[in-house]
């Protein structure tokens, strides 16, 4: 399903990233743009807006069984 629009935005978003793409993908980003429009407006969550972004990201505070987890196949 494709939003009369979808055509104009998938060219402009090529043409922006100089990208040339076959017929057949165009056809295929047409199609999908809206899906993909959808679920990148879905990320946006008003409700955090009063919310100041995390700096940074510590697992251990969310995961603490992590710390006793092997860091990876060699550990």
């Amino acid at each position: 399903m494709s939003t009369p629009d979808s055509g104009a935005i998938v060219t402009a978003i090529l043409s922006a990233a100089q990208l040339t793409v076959s017929e057949q993908e165009y056809a295929t980003f047409v199609k999908d743009y809206p899906l993909i429009r959808q679920a990148a407006d879905a990320l946006y969550l008003p409700e955090l807006d009063p919310d100041e972004p995390a700096i940074r990201f510590d697992p251990l505070d969310f995961y603490p069984g992590a710390a006793a987890a092997p860091a990876g196949k060699d550990a």
